[in-house]
């Protein structure tokens, strides 16, 4: 039976959970997939028992007797500090692993990103977030506050806003645009009286769904989607300012890394990056250096670190 430690990074997200056990080189030994890594508020302890289950399976697959000496979860839904305890105190109790973390997926997937150096990840999918780690080791986040008071620069905002531009064309208020033939036919509506109830019952995600539209119309080079898609692009490249100006003093140019569905967009992205180069600081975008499960690994590995390897 070797000593050598054995490390377990996971990253839980509203979707699924990946599961990776690692050597202290970060060589990967084994992953899994489970449910969603959301937490539950009213049953935070449900989400440490799953990920107990999921460790157990790994280490059984890959044939692993002894427990992980330190795991990492970035988990969905732990903004909140007691829920975040409540399922770190549990899943520490389960007896799983020597040393036990609970923190943000956002946390992991900036480690991830910048392989752990210091920098900042925009993060725009659906929602829209931005965290970054300062050259004093510092971790800050900036927005995620949810469609009600946020989200600016996802998809969910860029699909809205559309919505809301094509409506000012029906009424007169603002530029024609094709945002609204097109939309009109998309949704299968007859006329612009459909639009608000189509919005109003609609989930968030299909309002998100709306966003590669909007941007292909900027591409094409409607004037209305154009002035959507920048828009929403500054109010995103401000997370990025902000949590520099937050974050200083820089020894240089500061790191950005693009993550989630809509900066995968080329066009929309291109565009992300020109507001960020208007702002007086220097950025520089860069692609990312790995996934949050292996920032998740990497967390995991720190924990060790001037602690010993009990």
């Amino acid at each position: 039976m070797s000593d050598a430690p054995v490390f377990a990074g996971i990253d839980g997200g509203g979707t699924k959970t990946t599961l990776a056990l690692a050597d202290d080189e970060g060589r990967e030994l084994a992953r899994r997939v489970g449910p969603a890594g959301l937490v539950d508020p009213r049953h935070p302890a449900a989400t440490a028992d799953m990920l107990a289950t999921l460790v157990r399976e790994a280490l059984a697959e890959a044939g692993i007797v002894e427990k992980p000496v330190a795991l990492c979860a970035g988990l969905a839904g732990v903004g909140n500090e007691r829920e975040r305890r409540e399922v770190e105190a549990a899943l520490a109790a389960s007896g799983v692993a020597g040393r036990v973390r609970i923190v943000t997926d956002g946390e992991i997937a900036l480690d991830g990103a910048l392989g752990g150096r210091a920098g900042v990840m925009i993060i725009a999918g659906t929602g829209s977030v931005a965290y970054a780690r300062g050259e004093d080791g510092r971790v800050e986040r900036c927005g995620g506050w949810g469609m009600v008071v946020g989200d600016e620069g996802s998809a969910w905002s860029i699909g809205r806003n559309g919505l809301a531009a094509a409506l000012r064309a029906a009424d007169g208020r603002g530029a024609g645009t094709s945002l609204l033939p097109h939309f009109l036919q998309l949704l299968g509506l007859d006329g612009p009286s459909g639009i608000p109830p189509w919005a109003g019952r609609s989930e968030k995600a299909a309002v998100a769904a709306l966003a590669v539209h909007v941007i292909e119309a900027a591409e094409r080079g409607d004037a209305v989607a154009l002035g959507v898609v920048e828009r929403e692009a500054r109010e995103l490249a401000r997370h990025a300012v902000a949590l520099a100006r937050r974050m200083a003093p820089w020894s240089g140019p500061v790191p950005v890394v693009f993550h989630g569905g809509v900066l995968g967009v080329d066009f929309y992205a291109d565009v992300v990056k020109r507001a960020l180069d208007d702002d007086e600081q220097d950025f520089e975008v860069r692609p990312a250096v790995s996934d949050a499960v292996a920032g998740a690994l990497s967390y995991a590995r720190r924990m060790l670190e001037g602690a010993g390897r009990a």
